[in-house]
């Protein structure tokens, strides 16, 4: 499965995978590149049973070549049918509660059969397992007088027992037996068409089942556990409870019934289910149960549960012989032939413990899982989450020696989940599994939950809403963490209703669930939230309670797995870099000894650690990068992955360093990017345009961040040099007079050192640093001091007017008519005419000889003619506006 998470939601990947000298290789289908890909092969298919009845989950088993079987009881109490498959064995419904028995494709893609197993009253499974021709047997417990037995059937008839009714909500038991209840064991053919052998084991009290009262029922569903195996032979082991002291047992080391609620059960039975070979009671004074059973190379059996009597038949030498608590786990070790307990032996703590779970290695060493309440030991070294309540331990053969043991857990005294599978693989890596929350909890169990239990970085759920699936993998010596996660959906109670699931010995569970259920649920009805694969069999809920979903997943201890990372560690899964970045390639991978990188330029490393590589490509390209684990200690094996990196080139480009003069603007130039960020060393300035406009005052640094349209980043500096501006000082005069046209007089006030030159606005110049200069037209003249610095000239002005004047000093009005017969102040060299505008604003007052004014304008136009004076002379004051004050006399002759 590959899967991208956008907008906090999965967005699932077409991905396909080939095998090429044993190393598996993907192909993926169009993803979106700014995202995560996740190749997640653990999860390898999840499916609901797509029965529209109410179809619950107990148990399930691998069948041959990757096959998935799974079983839990349907009923037709709230309408719709369980898919029975046409040619299945049993097509039609027995009534009440009956058990469903599915198998599905190693792919979870096709429902191969579908079948009903029971009779008009109640049945439920409790374990299933394939035997050596590839059959599928079921143990389970009936209340039925017509459960479906075999024309050869060891018993064909029902014993029954006391009556058990569902209690609500009081250490309810998942179905009822309204007639007490039987063991069955059934032999299914692999395709589902035939019940090959069946037969009912029980005496004339209650079997296969622990009583709701009993001390050792401490989960929903422990009622019904049990366990069953075949050998090599086709012969089959059960592990179960009684509590009929007429139960049928023969041949064996105890015939006796040893009182109590219940006695464990332990009995093997031929192929075809006609004969019992042997069957003992295993117990003491008190309650007893046994809940699992192995088969060791020399055919012994192991077998393990729940005990509380202090007589149970512990050996002596053995780990712990005196019961420590209230209940107490216990594992024994039994001859084949049932003729003797060889070893036997307690482990607990003071309160409450008990062993659902046994399995051994290759070297005859025995491990345990259980659940925990109190100070259980926790040898040094081991992995642990103290004050937990789940355990393992590993003992030798003989039960005698405590290799190591240890908890697990959010550490808060109680059991987080009730067992359901457990394995040690060939590689002696241990796994584990259960469920836990609500349903526990509201039913008057353990009031525990899943949250905050231990999870490893490449968890597959990393959240839980406190009712889920957990699964953990721990390293053989009990030393590390390999792996764990929780699997559920976050509105349904995750549960099963009692019975076992099991692992294959590569470390893939074959898991069933009682999902999507009303009871309980956060969203008030049932749902179809238990997470499940695009090719699934049925990806809905489609009964208004619940149905069985099954699902396969792989926690394999030796598994290759690249993360790739930016060097800051905040970009995992990315799958581009830009030339001359670095890249983080972390190896997340679960188990392995030896690491073998294959960075895809050639360049090879092998590490004995999963210790991250930090590399950077000298070549733009794509690289496929492989990273290939092996283990060559006691479990040999090799697993592969790959990855694709491509390197681009920065696109982004800088423009060329800049030289202005100063005062004056430059464009910065950029290109080849989506974003471009500037910004100066004092961050004085920033601008977000490709093409900022600038007009800096000194040399000054602008610094360019680019961002590509593939996310590369270029940083660069464009400089822009600033040439000095010249401080120009200088004094302009016109050297006014009443007569003729003044003069220029300038002075250049400019630092000496610098290179300047008058330019006096007529087409003359002059570097002097002083100098007078005469025009000879009348007009207004910009003067300027003009400098030069390398490429820049700067220039500083004044505009200043040069116009002819003459003042007469006599005018003759009356005497010659339209000839000088005003009093003109002539400004400029054209003929000036009475009442025309001058170029200047001239004010003229007259006084007589007596110093009494005759005649003042602030504004004159040459227009007095002297009306109201005699002849004579008058003296005058001529104030030429921003220029000059004329003084003088002018002789008027009437």
């Amino acid at each position: 499965m590959a899967y991208q998470v956008i907008n906090q939601e999965k967005v699932y990947i077409e991905i396909s995978y080939t095998i090429t000298e044993n190393e598996v290789t993907f192909q993926v289908g169009h993803y979106d590149p700014c995202y995560a890909l996740i190749i997640d092969p653990l999860l390898i298919f999840s499916t609901y049973s797509g029965s529209t009845a109410d179809n619950w989950g107990s148990t399930a088993t691998p069948g041959e070549k990757g096959t998935l079987y799974s079983s839990g009881v349907t009923n037709l109490y709230l309408g719709g049918n369980f898919p029975a498959t046409s040619g299945a064995f049993q097509t039609s419904y027995g009534g009440l509660f009956d058990v469903a028995v599915l198998k599905y494709d190693s792919s979870g893609h096709q429902l191969l059969y579908a079948s009903y197993l029971g009779g008009s009253f109640s049945e439920s499974p409790h374990s299933l397992v394939m035997d050596k021709d590839q059959n599928l047997l079921v143990l389970g417990t009936t209340s039925s007088f017509n459960f479906p037995t075999s024309t050869s059937a060891f018993k064909k008839t029902f014993s029954g027992g006391v009556a058990i009714p569902q209690n609500s909500f009081d250490k309810e038991i998942p179905i009822p037996y309204e007639n007490g209840s039987d063991i069955f064991i059934s032999k299914i053919s692999k395709d589902g068409t035939q019940l090959l052998a069946s037969t009912y084991l029980g005496g004339s009290d209650n079997d296969g089942l622990n009583p709701n009262s009993s001390p050792l029922v401490k989960n929903y569903g422990d009622q019904m556990r049990g366990d069953i195996i075949s050998d090599t032979q086709g012969n089959i082991f059960v592990s179960s409870v009684s509590s009929s002291s007429d139960f049928p047992v023969i041949n064996s080391f105890n015939l006796n019934y040893k009182g109590g609620e219940t006695d464990a059960i332990i009995l093997k039975m031929n192929t075809n289910l006609s004969q019992l070979t042997w069957s003992a009671f295993v117990g003491g004074s008190a309650a007893d149960a046994s809940h699992t059973i192995q088969l060791d190379s020399k055919g012994n059996l192991f077998v393990g549960g729940g005990t509380t009597s202090a007589d149970f038949p512990v050996t002596p030498g053995a780990y712990q012989t005196t019961q420590a608590g209230d209940a107490d786990g216990w594992m024994a070790k039994i001859k084949n032939d049932g003729s003797a307990i060889l070893q036997c032996t307690f482990t607990g703590t003071s309160q409450f413990n008990q062993v659902y779970f046994l399995d051994l290695d290759k070297n005859k060493n025995v491990y345990v899982y259980g659940q925990t309440v109190g100070s259980f030991p926790v040898t040094p070294g081991a992995y642990n989450n103290p004050n937990s309540g789940q355990f393992v331990q590993k003992f030798d053969s003989t039960l005698t020696k405590l290799l190591f043991s240890t908890v697990f857990g959010s550490g808060i005294g109680l059991p987080n989940i009730s067992p359901t599978a457990f394995l040690v693989n060939d590689c002696n890596n241990i796994y584990l599994s259960g469920w836990g929350g609500l349903i526990n909890s509201q039913l008057g169990y353990w009031n525990s939950s899943t949250f905050n239990m231990p999870l490893s970085p490449t968890a597959l759920q990393k959240t839980t809403s406190g009712s889920d699936f957990y699964f953990i993998v721990l390293s053989q010596d009990g030393s590390q963490l390999l792996y764990s996660t929780y699997f559920g959906g976050p509105d349904s109670r995750t549960h099963v209703d009692g019975g076992t699931c099991r692992f294959d010995k590569k470390g893939v569970v074959y898991h069933v669930v009682c999902s999507g259920c009303q009871a309980f649920n956060a969203a008030g009805k049932q749902t179809s939230d238990f997470p499940t694969t695009p090719t699934a069999w049925s990806r809905t809920n489609k009964s208004l309670n619940c149905n069985n979903a099954a699902f396969k997943f792989d926690l394999s201890s030796l598994k290759a797995i690249i993360q790739t990372n930016s060097v800051h560690l905040n970009q995992p899964g990315i799958n581009h870099v830009c030339l001359g970045d670095k890249i983080i390639f972390q190896n997340l991978s679960i188990g392995g000894q030896l690491y073998t990188w294959n960075l895809g330029d050639t360049h090879q490393l092998v590490k004995p650690d999963t210790g991250m590589i930090v590399y950077q490509y000298t070549q733009p390209g794509n690289y496929p990068v492989r990273l290939k684990v092996v283990d060559n200690g006691t479990c040999s094996g090799k697993d592969s992955t790959s990855t694709n990196i491509s390197v681009y080139t920065p696109l982004g480009l800088a423009g060329n360093d800049l030289s202005i003069c100063f005062g004056s603007e430059a464009t910065l130039l950029a290109s080849g990017g989506t974003t471009y960020q500037w910004a100066t060393s004092d961050h004085s300035y920033s601008s977000s345009s490709q093409n900022p406009i600038v007009s800096p005052q000194k040399n000054t640094n602008y610094f360019v961040t680019i961002t590509d349209v593939n996310g590369c980043v270029r940083q660069d500096t464009l400089q822009v040099k600033v040439v000095p501006g010249i401080d120009l000082k200088f004094k302009a005069n016109a050297v006014f007079g009443c007569d003729g046209r003044p003069p220029l007089r300038v002075e250049n006030q400019t630092d000496p050192s610098e290179e300047v030159f008058f330019d006096f606005g007529d087409g003359s110049t002059s570097d002097l640093p002083q100098a007078v200069h005469t025009y000879a037209v009348d007009g207004n003249y910009t003067i300027r001091l003009i400098g030069k610095k390398e490429f820049c000239v700067y220039e500083k002005s004044v505009t200043l007017p040069f116009f002819y004047r003459f003042v007469p000093n006599v005018f003759t009005p009356d005497e010659s008519p339209g000839l000088n017969d005003t009093f003109v102040l002539q400004y400029g060299s054209n003929k000036a005419l009475a009442g025309a505008t001058q170029a200047a604003q001239i004010s003229l007052t007259v006084i007589d000889r007596w110093g009494k004014p005759v005649y003042q304008n602030d504004n004159y136009k040459n227009d007095w003619a002297a009306q109201n004076v005699g002849g004579g002379i008058y003296y005058f004051e001529a104030i030429i506006q921003n220029e000059v004050t004329c003084k003088g006399w002018v002789h008027i002759i009437k």
